[in-house]
């Protein structure tokens, strides 16, 4: 008996020492790498807006989310901007297609998205987000 607590009472210790720094919000942001370099215009929620590159979707240069019944992912070569509308537990993506047609989806609201401004590695959450303009960057 006089064993476990002893391994219970290291173990909290370890944690205790080691801290929790890096798991919450106030941590550095990393930004996930990506397979092609997006750039993207954000304009957030107080409708500020930044020039963002290397821009990605919880890592992701697709967009995902339920279409009706069916889950679907919209690469962002295909998009032009997506406009966001909190709704409940999801958040309403209205997908403006470069080819002009209107596609709105349903995404879920603890997704984030990544980019480097000129300033600062920047990462956001979908419902933070009024709308994004994507560019492919070759």
């Amino acid at each position: 008996m006089k064993k476990r607590l002893w391994s219970a009472l290291a173990a909290l210790l370890c944690l205790a020492m080691l801290g929790m720094g890096g798991m919450g919000e106030n941590s550095a942001v990393i930004i996930p790498r990506t397979d092609k370099n997006v750039a993207a215009t954000l304009v957030d929620q107080s409708d500020v807006s930044l020039e963002l590159e290397h821009f990605s979707i919880d890592g992701q240069t697709f967009l995902t989310g339920k279409f009706g019944k069916s889950s679907i992912s919209i690469d962002f070569e295909k998009i032009d901007s997506v406009a966001f509308l909190s709704q409940g537990n999801e958040v309403k993506a209205s997908v403006r297609l470069n080819d002009g047609q209107m596609v709105e989806i349903m995404v879920d609201k603890k997704n984030a998205c990544f980019g480097v401004s000129s300033f600062a590695n920047v990462r956001i959450k979908v419902p933070d987000i009024k709308k994004i303009s994507i560019r492919i960057k070759k």
